[in-house]
């Protein structure tokens, strides 16, 4: 990460500011772009954020645009990607056994609600020993005091390997680490798929070492080393995606045996809610949308979630009209292909998915409610979606057909461009 924020031009805020209600607060205004932030609990720890906070310092991060990030990401995932062991571990700077955690990294409190204290940026890394494969993944994780965290674990691959064990799970937890590595661990795919190796394809220099029983970036800023037990403790609430408080749960323990951070380490911050939280979840889904509706309509050109759709309710897709009735295959091939998609607009190859002004023009100039428009009835839907029926996680989805009718003039759907492209520079120098 510290070789990442030397190429990004960071900012940094030097005033000193408190862990609970003002870091985040802070943090939700400077998501645009890479920020260190000095804190007043902890002279040698400085928080981060801004890594993810738009598609553009996103792709920007794995060598890519915002438009050709969903490819990019899909041609990785399909690579073998391999990556070399580096000897050099400054995470190893400082090691404390039973650590009491927040004597020596901050745990803040991001929202008033029950003054929980939470890592949000925490990444977990898992063996499943059957097949050999590391999985990597984020998990919120809740501070029980000391070393012992309730840590939130859903139905996915750490699920599975975590039920599989008859004992506590080993686990790696590290914070601090390059956006490709965040982006890896937030994709999820087939279970032997291995996130680091993803991670290796994208970001071709990145550095890894063995550590105990795995492989982890060498340049982690934070090392969390130990088990994940069968011990259970209240978890919540926490904001989610929507900005809206979740509900309280049983979650198992963590337990950090061992505590390793480098010299003035550099704490990552996510706002839970926020726009790098959203991009987070939100883009490693796009390519997997994006090939299911190339199998029904090969037009397809680009996908995106929307930010003002929390980057998983809502979503535009772009597509070169062919057949009429692809828009509307287009619309259902994206509601199967992500089920929490609850609105999907279908545009035209020349309107810019990323602008959602340009998206609204197509809808007032090409779309008729009565002609273009399905709606789907009691669906399967987000359980992160407070309107569905939250008991059976239902919803009515929608989709908006605003391409261009193909019986009609297609010029007249067209913005008619001013004769010249000046430079203002040419007449305010």
């Amino acid at each position: 990460m510290r070789a990442y924020l030397k190429t990004t031009g960071t900012r940094e805020i030097k005033k000193p500011v408190s862990i609970d209600y003002e870091l985040s607060s802070l943090c939700s205004k400077l998501e645009d772009k890479p920020t260190i932030i000095n804190l007043k609990e902890y002279k040698n720890v400085r928080a981060v954020v801004g890594l993810c906070g738009n598609r553009e310092s996103l792709a920007r991060s794995v060598g890519t645009t915002k438009e050709n990030l969903i490819f990019k990401i899909s041609k990785a995932m399909e690579e073998k990607g391999e990556f070399s062991v580096s000897n050099n571990t400054p995470f190893l700077e400082n090691k404390i056994e039973k650590p009491d955690i927040i004597k020596y990294i901050p745990v803040p409190i991001f929202y008033r609600e029950k003054e929980r204290r939470y890592f949000s940026s925490s990444i977990v890394i898992a063996k499943n020993e059957e097949t050999g494969t590391q999985n990597m993944s984020f998990h919120r994780m809740m501070y029980l005091g000391k070393n012992k965290f309730s840590i939130r674990i859903t139905p996915r691959h750490l699920y599975e390997i975590f039920n599989k064990e008859q004992n506590d799970l080993e686990v790696c937890i590290i914070i601090g680490v390059h956006p490709a590595v965040e982006l890896a661990a937030a994709t999820s795919y087939t279970p032997n798929f291995d996130e680091l190796k993803f991670a290796s394809v994208l970001l071709k220099k990145l550095k890894l070492t063995k550590f105990k029983n795995f492989v982890i970036p060498a340049d982690a800023e934070i090392v969390m080393h130990g088990r994940i037990t069968k011990k259970l403790a209240d978890e919540g609430p926490f904001v989610d995606l929507t900005g809206t408080m979740d509900i309280e749960r049983q979650q198992q323990i963590f337990e950090c045996d061992t505590l390793y951070f480098r010299n003035n380490p550099l704490f990552r911050v996510i706002v839970p809610g926020g726009l790098e939280h959203r991009i987070l979840m939100g883009v490693p889904q796009e390519p997997r949308i994006y090939k299911i509706i190339s199998n029904t309509v090969p037009g397809i050109k680009n996908v995106c979630l929307t930010e003002g759709g929390c980057c998983w309710l809502h979503g535009i897709v772009s597509i070169k009209k062919r057949k009429e009735g692809d828009g509307k295959n287009a619309i259902l091939a994206a509601l199967a292909a992500h089920p929490s998609m609850k609105r999907v607009v279908v545009v035209d190859e020349d309107i810019d998915i990323f602008n959602p002004l340009d998206v609204e023009w197509a809808l007032a100039t090409r779309f008729q409610p009565d002609r273009d428009l399905i709606i789907v009835p009691n669906a399967r839907g987000s359980s992160l979606d407070p309107s569905s029926d939250l008991e059976k996680h239902t919803t009515a989805k929608y989709g908006l057909d605003a391409t261009i009718p193909l019986d009609k003039d297609c010029k007249m759907f067209k913005k008619t461009e001013l004769p010249l492209n000046l430079n203002l520079d040419d007449y305010f120098g």
